[in-house]
């Protein structure tokens, strides 16, 4: 079935009672010190008397490996709930590249905050955190309702759509373009493309211009095959037998799509500088005159642009039956490991209310690119900060909210896998090395990515 909005998530979250098989946290043993790289504090006991009841952290680690802006910003949120003064633990950040910590060591930090390969990293195996919802309602703090209508990805996702953590690194991917650029060819920069046959037209017109690189994509497998697919109302994967999924992105409208971009490829329309983000930073310099990357790279964007920066929604084929339809919400998310104290999980459930009174969710958006996690958030972003960062916003909340497809052509489990995704990135330079044509570059992704798409902790 198709996921539940966020607004709904997180109201069942607060009227359903637990049912998560981790530990609870009103019962575990406190947790070692949250300091990174520091002992455990060991309760003392004289000799022939009782050992004395281990005492609550005093300090609640948050374990991170966001990039240098996204830290100051969380810095500055954590400094401020620290010196409300309402809890008797102080929040400390470390930076943890966890891909290369050893995920089954006993000391967990308290939260996490995880993006891709470390969030997969800490989901495999045994469960070694205490879902979202379990934690508000233990600490009985209730969630700030949400009303962003985004489909969540399947790892958010608890027993009957609860929450198992925080998505406060929401984004989906947008459209960027230079502004000065399409001006000085002759197009109207206030109405940008919205079909790639369009755009094909505006980036010869660019091309003609003298611009040599009129466009550039970050991130080419989760734009062009993730996106693209939900973006055209196709499904990423099929339902296979009672659990099992099987890959479903060799269909007609992604084989057009990747052809299309293979062409432009070739007629050097398009340039693909990496699997990652690497685009961003030669859009901000002016190098390529238009972007297609998360919304949360309009941070990067507005620091270093020398130019007047237009967004966009993602294009779509006008040709394509009930197209467009939504972009996937996909990004960073906030974690609580399992086996907190009493205290601490009081503490960590005051904070993730903090985090959503609306107020902070606008600083939250306007520093890092991600999407408010309320509409009063939304609507907190004052005019001084418009057009450009309430615009990145706008759109990319506007695609969330696009109309849900079938049931079967769900947010898949496959498509949040890194294994999966690290398949399609390796067939796509195929596709632009010109050493194999779209369809059999989707083919093989399908065959070779198989046994990945069982679950997000499968592997292949």
């Amino acid at each position: 079935m198709f996921i539940k909005p966020l607004a709904a998530l997180i109201a069942a979250s607060v009227m359903l009672a637990p049912m998560s098989a981790t530990a609870n946290p009103a019962t575990a043993k406190p947790a070692a010190s949250a300091k990174a790289g520091k002992p455990a504090a060991k309760a003392s006991a004289k000799a022939g008397t009782k050992a004395a009841a281990p005492k609550e952290a005093t300090e609640i680690e948050l374990a991170h490996g966001l990039d240098e802006a996204t830290a100051i910003a969380l810095q500055a949120l954590v400094d401020d709930f620290n010196a409300g003064g309402k809890a008797r633990q102080k929040i400390v950040l470390s930076t943890r590249n966890w891909e290369e910590t050893d995920a089954a060591a006993p000391a967990l930090p308290a939260m996490l905050v995880l993006d891709d390969g470390a969030r997969q990293r800490f989901l495999d195996g045994k469960p070694r955190y205490t879902p979202l919802h379990q934690v508000m309602t233990t600490a009985k703090e209730k969630f700030t309702h949400a009303a962003i209508p985004a489909p969540m990805p399947p790892y958010l996702n608890g027993a009957k759509g609860r929450l198992n953590a925080l998505p406060i690194g929401l984004t989906t991917p947008v459209m960027f373009y230079n502004r000065d650029a399409f001006s000085r060819v002759g197009l109207d920069p206030n109405v940008p493309p919205t079909h790639w046959f369009s755009l094909q037209e505006a980036l010869g017109t660019l091309r003609d211009g003298g611009y040599a690189c009129p466009y550039t994509s970050a991130r080419p497998t989760q734009i062009h095959v993730d996106n693209i697919s939900a973006w055209h109302n196709e499904p990423f994967a099929r339902k296979q037998g009672k659990t099992g999924e099987a890959l479903a992105i060799n269909g007609l409208v992604q084989v057009k799509h990747l052809a299309m971009m293979s062409s432009w490829y070739k007629s050097r329309y398009l340039h693909i500088f990496g699997r990652a983000d690497e685009a961003v930073p030669m859009f901000a310099g002016g190098q390529c005159q238009v972007l297609t990357a998360r919304s949360s790279a309009w941070p990067q964007i507005k620091r270093d642009a020398r130019f007047d920066v237009g967004v966009a929604a993602l294009p779509f084929h006008e040709d394509i039956r009930n197209a467009p339809r939504h972009t996937l919400a996909d990004g960073a998310s906030l974690w609580v490991s399992a086996g907190r104290g009493a205290e601490e999980t009081r503490t960590i459930a005051r904070f993730v209310t903090f985090l959503l009174d609306p107020d902070r969710q606008a600083r939250w958006s306007l520093a890092t690119g991600f999407i408010p996690l309320n509409r009063a958030g939304m609507v907190a972003i004052s005019p001084v900060d418009a057009p450009t960062a309430d615009s990145v916003a706008r759109v990319a909340l506007r695609q969330l909210a696009g109309r849900a497809g079938a049931k079967d052509e769900q947010t898949s489990i496959a498509a949040s896998n890194p294994r999966v995704r690290a398949v399609l990135d390796e067939e796509l330079e195929e596709l632009w090395a010109d050493r194999k044509p779209a369809k059999a570059v989707l083919d093989t992704a399908v065959l070779r990515a198989g046994p990945c798409v069982k679950s997000i902790n499968s592997s292949c």
